[in-house]
């Protein structure tokens, strides 16, 4: 009897079972707060190809995805069609999401909605607040918008979206502690990209959810502090394109650090 016990055990230790008693923990959610571009209009097949669904291809089991853009919204609470008094804000909310991609402020460069500009960083300050209001912890990333190549500038207009909404955007970054993503430059030279001028294809769809998969799957290190030697006089910070800039001298030489929103591996 002994030695067929021993057996036994020996069986036990080379031929694991192939499941596991321990639980899967709950899926990372990701809200894709949005207009047009984000609910993917224009596009083949939307629900497959539009980015907030390529993103959830991409990043595969353990998170969930869901789009909530929607067409023609503005991220001003006094455009013509503001996001927050749509289906799709309340639903975001409900949705309880630990990270937010928000990619709203193309229609807000329409003629009739610049006479409120002077208001959008109030109101998208308050918007992210609303998506922070019982977990401070989650993660806010604001798309810049990406360029449009209308002549009609009644319309969606690049130099408002250039000169005005970029800016801002940045600002609200920097004032809310919010990370950006790009994607102005990212489809600056990619015109072949947005057959309509205005939205993006398929493939510029794959071109945002590959940059939206990278920024999800990034690996991060502590912080890195630089300015703690003893020779380092700090002297204030302020905003650089929606960073943190700090103004110090070393060695009476002044000098200018920004810092990056995450610190990647290496430094």
């Amino acid at each position: 009897m002994r030695k067929w016990y021993i057996l036994i055990l020996l069986i036990g230790l080379f031929f694991k079972p192939q499941f596991s008693w321990a639980t899967v923990g709950d899926p990372i959610k990701i809200a894709c707060v949005g207009n047009s571009i984000t609910y993917g209009s224009g596009i083949v097949d939307r629900e497959h190809n539009a980015y907030p669904a390529q993103l959830r291809a991409m990043l595969g089991e353990g998170y969930e995805v869901r789009n909530f853009g929607v067409g023609g919204a503005t991220l001003l609470n006094k455009g013509d069609k503001p996001y927050r008094k749509t289906e799709a804000y309340a639903d975001a909310l409900r949705f309880k999401p630990d990270i937010v991609f928000i990619k709203l402020g193309t229609n807000d460069s329409k003629l009739r909605n610049r006479v409120y500009l002077d208001e959008f960083e109030a109101d998208y300050i308050d918007l992210i607040d609303s998506f922070r209001e019982g977990n401070n912890n989650t993660r806010m990333v604001l798309l810049l918008p990406i360029p449009a190549f209308t002549v009609d500038s009644t319309g969606i207009w690049n130099g408002t979206i250039k000169n005005k909404i970029v800016p801002a955007i940045r600002s609200v970054a920097h004032k809310t502690g919010s990370e950006i993503l790009d994607l102005y430059q990212l489809f600056i030279d990619q015109e072949g990209l947005l057959p309509d001028k205005v939205h993006p294809s398929s493939l510029g769809a794959t071109v945002i959810a590959k940059r939206l998969y990278e920024t999800v799957v990034q690996k991060e290190i502590r912080a890195i502090d630089v300015l703690r030697s003893q020779k380092i006089k700090t002297l204030g910070a302020e905003n650089f394109y929606g960073y943190d800039l700090v103004n110090f001298e070393f060695n009476t030489i002044a000098c200018k650090l920004v810092r990056p929103k995450k610190t990647a591996p290496g430094g």
